[in-house]
């Protein structure tokens, strides 16, 4: 399997998912197709490390120089729910299922198009928890190292505008 970036939904109970146009994109802000977004100072970007995760985006898509308050495009995406279940890459190997359930992690850096699960910090507290593992290698790949089964994850959001984000433990 190839090296997966960013995040899509794994499972839908109706099969079918919302798509929000709500938020303004940052001026000169690149999204990719399933980048993580937030929201900071009242526009979207591309989410990392430890920022709330309001939605996936659904669109590779570029905001203009003076998109905020002139343009005004708004990027789609997907709003997370912690009922579903997202596909995402890690930056690191994970063990397994059985080791790794329950993790909490953060997001790698904010860059559009390479925002994978921290892997290397599998203990995340606080305000660091963003997703919590909850299957590794889903497709039964097996291997190691970039694009194996062992980098491949389903995980819920958990720092979501929709819940706690004040996480203290």
């Amino acid at each position: 399997m190839a090296v997966i970036y960013g995040a899509s939904v794994a499972n839908s109970p109706q099969n079918e998912v919302d798509i929000n146009y709500d938020v303004v994109g940052k001026n000169s802000a690149a999204f990719t197709l399933g980048d993580p977004l937030t929201i900071a100072s009242g526009v979207a970007l591309v989410a990392g490390n430890s920022d709330t995760v309001i939605g996936i985006a659904v669109k590779t898509q570029t905001m203009a120089a003076n998109n905020v308050g002139t343009v005004n495009v708004t990027p789609g995406y997907i709003a997370v729910d912690t009922n579903l279940l997202y596909l995402m890459g890690t930056n690191t190997d994970l063990t397994s299922t059985q080791v790794n359930f329950g993790n909490y992690c953060a997001l790698t850096g904010n860059t559009t198009g390479t925002v994978q699960v921290d892997g290397s910090n599998v203990a995340r507290t606080g305000a660091d928890r963003v997703v919590v593992i909850d299957q590794v290698d889903p497709f039964n790949e097996g291997g190691s190292g970039s694009g194996s089964g062992l980098r491949t994850v389903l995980v819920r959001f958990v720092k979501t505008p929709y819940t706690n984000v004040s996480i203290t433990s």
